[in-house]
């Protein structure tokens, strides 16, 4: 009899096991591609941030006027009090 409950819980044991290893292979694997899909969000993230995307979009949306700069004649407003 005590015989028998060993190989029960020895088979019990055994599948518990199988079912446990499954379960870690999936999590090893959804691990994998969400590391791979992190890492191509990154690329895109850095493409968006990147002068040259900016400078592509300023194009499409015909930003292609460069602004002129803005010079003061007189520095009477920057020194205060020296007229």
């Amino acid at each position: 009899m005590a015989f028998l409950v060993l190989i029960g819980a020895n088979i019990f044991i055994f599948l518990s096991g199988m079912k446990l290893s499954e379960q870690i292979n999936f999590y090893e694997t959804e691990t994998k591609r969400l590391h791979q899909e992190n890492i191509d969000l990154e690329k895109k993230a850095y493409e968006a941030n990147s002068l040259q995307h900016a400078a592509s979009i300023a194009g499409e949306l015909d930003f292609t006027k460069k602004a002129e700069p803005y010079f003061l004649e007189s520095l009477r407003f920057a020194l205060k009090g020296k007229e």
